[in-house]
């Protein structure tokens, strides 16, 4: 209660990630402090990303999620000390040199033979760059190494024992109306929004007079072809597409109606025999786009392998850690 009293200093029932770093920077040079000696960013991005995905804000820690947020330093941060020790040359990646090396000497794996310590190495290595992350260690670590039950009793009698507010990376489910339709009126995967919108324009790719009307929007200076900016002008300027503002989505959709294998003539420009294919290409897109931001919990357009485990629960899809 005392920390969370510091920590939310304004009161608003939320932390931020600069806030919860403010904390440890502060208090890490205090020997009575319980984060003497913390300061790891490593260790204290994955702790926040692990706490704050089961709440109502996925980009804060709330108070109920606040006891998870201290399991989740001091996990993470015995994880960093021991992925650090690896780590002899400090450039935050370990070589399989490195892990060679480190695997006896920090018992990660007992006994290794050459072999075992290749398969480990490949199986950590899930982006296949030949170097081990902190992400992609503390990912199989906690998968191969820790036992949920033994975590909790670690904890036993604290506010951090049991399970957090939801299982990180979900969401309540959506209530249902009386007549059985989802309520949603919070963007997901899909919106009705959304929904609505390119439902109304793949309706009238075959509408001569709507074409006619937003391609003279579009090509506003008549040459009957335009370029990616002009098409970006018309989709952050014009109301009924601001829905569909989404920088890489729309590069894909321009790339693919250029090219010759999405039926355009592989130039730079697209030309108005191509317009239809290009409305098409912007709402699908658009709607990968919207699958993909929901599953990069850490918007950084990258989704990792803990992200991915989750995505594919959201998706529906139920995987094994190593079927994924």
């Amino acid at each position: 209660r005392e920390l969370w009293s510091r920590i939310d200093f304004n009161g608003n029932g939320y932390v931020s990630l600069a806030e919860i770093d403010k904390m440890i920077v502060e208090m890490q040079n205090d020997s009575e402090s319980p984060f003497y000696g913390f300061n790891n960013k490593p260790a204290l991005m994955r702790a926040y990303k692990a706490s704050c995905l089961g709440g109502k804000k996925a980009d804060w820690v709330e108070r109920k999620e606040f006891p998870f947020l201290i399991r989740n330093l001091f996990f993470f941060d015995k994880l960093w000390d021991i992925f650090d020790a690896i780590d002899t040359d400090d450039d935050r990646r370990i070589d399989r040199d490195e892990f060679t090396k480190g695997c006896t000497a920090s018992e990660l794996i007992n006994n290794p033979t050459p072999e075992e310590v290749a398969k480990v190495f490949d199986e950590m290595d899930t982006n296949d760059g030949d170097q081990i992350l902190f992400d992609e260690f503390c990912v199989y670590t906690a998968n191969t190494f820790v036992n949920a039950e033994e975590l909790d009793a670690c904890f036993d009698g604290t506010p951090a024992a049991g399970k957090p507010p939801r299982p990180i990376g979900k969401r309540k489910k959506k209530k249902r109306s009386r007549s059985g339709k989802t309520e949603d009126d919070q963007a997901e995967i899909q919106t009705k929004k959304f929904d609505e919108a390119e439902a109304k324009v793949l309706a009238q790719l075959n509408d001569k007079a709507f074409l006619d009307e937003t391609w003279k929007k579009l090509d506003f200076n008549g040459n009957n072809k335009v370029s990616l900016a002009e098409i970006d002008k018309m989709i952050v300027e014009q109301p009924d597409w601001q829905l569909c503002n989404n920088k890489p989505a729309l590069m894909r959709a321009y790339k693919r109606t250029c090219s010759t294998s999405g039926g355009g003539d592989g130039d730079a420009y697209v030309e108005k025999k191509e317009f239809k294919a290009l409305l098409a290409n912007i709402f699908f897109y658009n709607k990968l786009f919207l699958v993909f931001d929901d599953i990069d919990t850490g918007d950084d357009r990258r989704i990792d392998f803990g992200e991915f485990i989750r995505g594919c629960s959201r998706l529906g899809l139920v995987l094994s850690v190593k079927d994924a």
